[in-house]
């Protein structure tokens, strides 16, 4: 009698999980539970068509959230916990279902757990190349690899950008290296490779930009009054669709009251990506200024199409060609030069970054040009940056080894030839926002 008691209860037990699962799957079911989607040629917008509220979207994760705890008690874990009498310890059950319990996200916070197991509580603000940026209550804002996370949790509606199939705004749920996206219409599972990008559908301004700036001082005194001033920046503002940038580098050095060094660089292109991998660029500029190479200014505006070869956690490597239109003013030159020249050049841009690991990377950033004799014919600019984060992704040093090339430069009216090749050396540190 004992026996059929016994059974009776694991039976019933066994039961109310079987059939309480499946009536929670139901109501995981998409409206459309057959909708399928036809790969585009590009990114597509999926709209949400169902007219829920954000607070309704939220109610409807949450009962995703429950469904999925509640099918997490197998069988055998039931059966796991009959002991040698026979009887069911619920305690192990309870335990099962306490070390699954995740935190419900609720008054405006995002969550997120660590592969340690570790919850994080703030707010997700943006996820780009596999690094998911978030700004935590506690540790304020911190970058993590897609790798170390094992649940991700969103509050808010977010836009995600699935490669080759469509951009989707909805609340997210990451786990087991799956994303899923909870609309009001239906859920979409896609793997973690796919994402192209996560960003804030509420439309932040201010999480959509991010950048980092460096200062290089060397000052002597004595035989010697020297002064080596350096100044880069980097500025760029990222959505699921496109991305601009703005990279400046500016020297300036003095030996004996007389200066020695003075040049400016300036960077900047908007890239549109129509897949993870290839994206077109509508405009790219630059501005260039070097006393000592006779250029009072030189401008460059073209635009081009670009590749990303690689990009996995250690190492991203973009490249971008393209037509474009460029014109130079010298400071002054010879009977034989022209002082203006305009002419069309083929630009070429590699951008390339390996990490070490979370705190050690290196930077390889080259571009040419092929124009005419009277622009200088072949010019390159290329910098080969060490970085060392002492706070990670908040303070840096770094040391930057930097060519410039001009195959053909205009000779001064006093008969001067400014040499072809300037090289650099930068060591200072920097901050990252």
């Amino acid at each position: 009698m004992r026996y059929m008691v016994r059974c009776s209860f694991v039976f019933l037990l066994l039961s109310s999980f079987l059939f309480g699962a499946d009536k929670d799957q139901n109501l995981t079911q998409p409206q459309d539970s057959n909708k399928t989607i036809e790969e585009p040629d590009g990114p597509v917008v999926i709209e949400d068509t169902s007219g829920l509220s954000e607070d309704e979207l939220r109610e409807l994760a949450k009962e995703h959230d429950k469904a999925k705890k509640q099918n997490s008690l197998k069988i055998k874990d039931v059966v796991d916990s009959i002991e040698e009498n026979g009887k069911v310890n619920v305690t192990n059950l309870v335990k099962k279902e306490w070390d699954e319990l995740t935190p419900t996200p609720r008054d405006g916070y995002d969550w997120i757990q660590t592969k340690y197991g570790d919850w994080l509580k703030g707010h997700i603000r943006s996820y780009y190349q596999r690094e998911l940026e978030f700004d935590s209550q506690e540790f304020g804002i911190y970058t993590f690899e897609l790798s170390d996370l094992k649940q991700i949790l969103s509050y808010d509606v977010m836009n995600i950008n699935i490669d080759n199939v469509a951009i989707f705004t909805g609340i997210i749920r990451y786990k087991d290296k799956k994303i899923t996206i909870i609309t009001g219409d239906a859920l979409y599972t896609f793997d973690r490779n796919m994402i192209i990008s996560i960003s804030s559908a509420k439309d932040r301004e201010r999480d959509k930009w991010a950048g980092s700036f460096s200062l290089n001082v060397d000052i002597q005194s004595g035989n010697t009054d020297q002064s080596d001033f350096a100044l880069q920046g980097h500025l760029q503002r990222r959505t699921p669709k496109n991305r601009f940038m703005i990279d400046y580098l500016g020297r300036y050095s003095t030996k004996d009251q007389e200066k020695t060094t003075e040049d400016n660089r300036i960077n900047g292109r908007y890239d549109i990506y129509f897949t993870k991998k290839f994206f077109y660029t509508p405009l790219f500029g630059e501005y260039y200024q070097n006393y000592f190479q006779n250029i009072r200014y030189q401008v460059t505006l073209g635009a081009g199409i670009g590749y990303t070869i690689y990009d996995t956690i250690k190492t991203e490597w973009d490249v971008a060609t393209g037509p474009a239109y460029l014109t130079t003013k010298n400071y002054n030159v010879d009977d034989d030069g022209d002082i203006m020249s305009r002419s069309l050049s083929w630009e070429f841009n590699s951008k390339y970054k390996y990490s070490f690991n979370k705190l050690n990377k290196i930077r390889l950033n080259y571009k040419f040009s092929l124009t005419d004799r009277a622009s200088g014919t072949y010019k390159h600019h290329g910098m080969l940056k060490f970085e060392n984060d002492i706070v990670k992704d908040r303070i840096y040093v770094d040391t930057s080894l930097i060519w410039d090339y001009i195959h053909h430069v205009q000779q001064k009216e006093d008969g001067y030839l400014p040499k072809k090749s300037d090289f650099q050396i930068l060591i200072g540190g920097g901050l990252i926002f």
